[in-house]
């Protein structure tokens, strides 16, 4: 299977690091060329199959405009050896990308210019590799990145996220026990992956470690790249639709020197792949090579603004700055149903009683990128919200950066408590988009003295959506819920929309009850939601155009067929709600392999119940490996909130190498119903 004309690949290269242990990578670069620049990344996903197949394109593109690409398996992962570090550890996984970078520049392959690039994990591992300040990085990319798993992917807003995370970790669980596809002469294949069964065995899957670690200890804390130390000029591409995006656009306002963002209305999806304003990243890419990789850099600063943006409502536009100058406060205040320009004079309550189904409108992240989950039309979760919604805007009006919602609020006293804001466009016949979103987690700092609030619940019964709250003493809570960054045109005649609830299924967990809570508005609680705005006339930013990809046949990587799956059901009698991804593919790389996956990712939730929460993942993998040899791995796994049961299998050619089970951190029965599903029997068991 040839990477087309014009390009060179050579596979298997032995990547040695400084603690002894064997990488595996493989380089793609320009036919015929004895040296020139090198682009390293650095991935846990299977450079001979998984993440081969999604590059092979791309790769070979760069290559055209004269750049090679040195991919290598992350230790402990695809045909490297070594061990898997515990999760996200992006400083340990800098240091070795860092290494890699270093031995490239010797290789006589690389004329010592090279630079660090990838999409989500391999941006974050260019990122922390970056960090390290290797002697001979030049320039870096990352696409759908961050420096902070724990505030952008374990708990966004202090609250626990639940199905993209899980899904993630049965996925990595097993590709972890799939050998590698790839087999040399001398069996090193079967050694490798003969010590990683042991070694997964042995120890703890993701989830486990997740769980363990609820909150932002030590081990999240040692997890947190050094944005400070990246001295190299960077190129950072996000999605508005990404789970990154605010990630994105933090680092990009931390970094000092030479920088470039780019902000597109895309998903967890490769740009050039997007169902939306598919974009020529790697042109994007290699322009940025050019420019910073060249003998004789050109320039520190490109010529063209630094940010490019798509800005919903009015295209494509760029700016020197994030947010765009011509911006200013606008500040708006909920007074019984509405938002207001001007603040109430009168005070209000506005009881509400949780709905754990608010959510389900707002699409799911999709971490392995099959396109699925954009968001649909809020009007369902806005109706289980809390819901203020302006008048008509007489003009168009423009969004800018990141929304901010405070709220002064009495929550049910030694309740948990999980705050979701949502802003929207309401357009003149109804339809409300959802614009941006954030969460927050009340924690007993947040609430003040104690206020006498007799007979509130009378009062909020007649504002706002019900609910039970116990009327005498009770203590505010002050929060600011931070929404996420976003980019927004509205027509004249729309009308802006703030939703506030205590749910964002399937995104974050339920709590293990529905709170109630009441939300004060008017003098002395500081309620307002303060947007930076502009209108189309005051704007300094500026149209801009952006290349499309290039045409030609689909971008299909070794993927022979396949298809995503994306459902929402209600069961009618047992009054659970799930929310089902997931994507079955066959791939048939380079090696001779035939591998087939078969994914499918479930949270459910009973409106009631809401402390019987959980995700179901069972993850499939049929290998035929290039000799002829079978091998199929099983993961079956039942995640709740704070503990997780995971059960895991591997034969080959119908022998068991491996059924294990585990269990932890902490003992929690498992959820009761109609489809709570049994497990099968284990022959051993693993408690965290």
């Amino acid at each position: 299977m040839s990477p087309g004309p014009g390009v060179q690949m050579v596979r298997d290269l032995a990547i040695p690091l400084a603690y002894g242990t064997r990488l595996s990578g493989d380089l793609c670069r320009p036919a015929g060329r004895a040296a020139g620049p090198v682009l390293v990344s650095y991935y846990p996903y299977r450079t001979d199959d998984i993440i081969g197949s999604l590059f092979a394109g791309t790769r070979a593109g760069l290559a055209r405009r004269g750049y090679a690409t040195l991919f290598a398996d992350m230790a402990g992962t695809g045909a490297s050896g070594g061990d898997y570090a515990e999760s996200f550890d992006l400083p340990r996984e800098g240091r070795d990308c860092a290494e890699i970078i270093e031995w490239a520049a010797g290789q006589d392959w690389c004329d010592g210019r090279v630079g660090a690039w990838g999409v989500s994990y391999g941006g974050m591992n260019a990122l922390a590799a970056a960090a390290h300040q290797p002697p001979h990085l030049r320039a870096l990319v990352a696409v759908y990145a961050t420096t902070d798993m724990y505030r952008d992917t374990i708990a966004p807003g202090d609250c626990p996220a639940m199905l993209g995370r899980y899904a993630w970790a049965a996925h990595m669980l097993a590709l972890g026990l799939c050998p590698p596809t790839r087999q040399d002469p001398d069996g090193r294949w079967r050694r490798t992956w003969q010590r990683r069964l042991r070694r997964l065995a042995a120890g703890q899957p993701h989830a486990l470690e997740w769980q363990a670690h609820p909150e932002r200890d030590d081990y999240w804390q040692a997890r947190v790249v050094d944005t400070a130390a990246i001295q190299v000029p960077a190129m950072l591409i996000g999605g508005w639709a990404d789970a990154y995006a605010d990630a994105m656009i933090r680092v990009f306002g931390q970094l000092t020197g030479p920088k470039r963002l780019i902000m597109g209305p895309w998903m967890h999806v490769l740009p050039h792949l997007s169902a939306v304003e598919p974009y020529d990243w790697v042109g994007a890419m290699a322009d940025w090579w050019d420019t910073h990789l060249a003998p004789e850099p050109a320039s520190a600063r490109p010529a063209e603004p630094p940010v490019l943006f798509f800005c919903q409502g009015s295209g494509w536009r760029s700016a020197r700055h994030w947010p765009p100058e011509g911006t200013a406060e606008l500040r708006l205040f909920p007074a019984g149903h509405r938002l207001a320009p001007a603040a109430p004079t009168e005070p209000g309550e506005h009881g509400y009683q949780a709905d754990p189904l608010v959510g389900m409108a707002a699409g799911i992240w999709d971490p392995f990128g099959t396109g699925s989950g954009w968001p649909e039309e809020q009007s369902g979760d806005d109706a289980r919200s809390l819901t203020f919604t302006s008048d008509p805007w007489p003009e168009p009006l423009v969004i800018m950066g990141s929304p901010a919602a405070d709220l002064c609020l009495y929550p049910a006293p030694d309740t948990e408590t999980q705050l979701t804001a949502r802003l929207c466009a309401v357009s003149p016949g109804g339809q409300s988009t959802l614009i941006s979103s954030g969460w927050y987690r009340v924690r007993p700092a947040d609430r003040g003295a104690a206020t006498d609030r007799a007979g509130a619940s009378d009062r909020a019964g007649a504002s706002g959506r019900t609910g039970d709250a116990a009327p005498g003493a009770a203590r505010a809570a002050q929060v600011r819920i931070s929404l996420g960054e976003t980019a927004a045109e509205l027509p004249a005649g729309s009308r802006l929309r703030l939703s506030v609830a205590c749910a964002d299924f399937p995104h974050l967990w339920p709590t293990p009850s529905n709170p109630s809570l009441v939300l004060a508005t008017g003098p002395g609680t500081g309620t307002e939601l303060r947007l930076l705005a502009s209108d189309p006339a005051g704007r300094r930013d500026r149209p801009a155009a952006i290349t499309p990809p290039p045409a030609g046949p689909p971008d299909t990587g070794w993927v022979t067929d396949g298809e995503p799956l994306y459902r929402v059901t209600e069961d009618k009698v047992s009054g659970e709600t799930s929310v089902t991804f997931g994507a079955s593919s066959r791939l048939r790389p380079p090696s001779g392999a035939d591998l087939r996956l078969a994914e499918v990712f479930t949270a459910r939730v009973h409106p009631a119940q809401p402390a019987g929460a959980a995700v179901l993942a069972q993850v499939d993998a049929r290998l035929r490996l290039p000799a002829g040899e079978q091998v199929q791995v099983a993961v079956r796994s039942t995640a709740c909130r704070r503990s997780s049961a995971i059960e895991a299998s591997v034969t080959l050619d119908g022998t068991t190498l491996l059924h294990q089970r585990w269990s932890g951190p902490e003992p929690e029965p498992p959820p009761t119903g109609p489809s709570s599903g049994a497990r099968p029997p284990a022959e051993t068991e693993r408690s965290g």
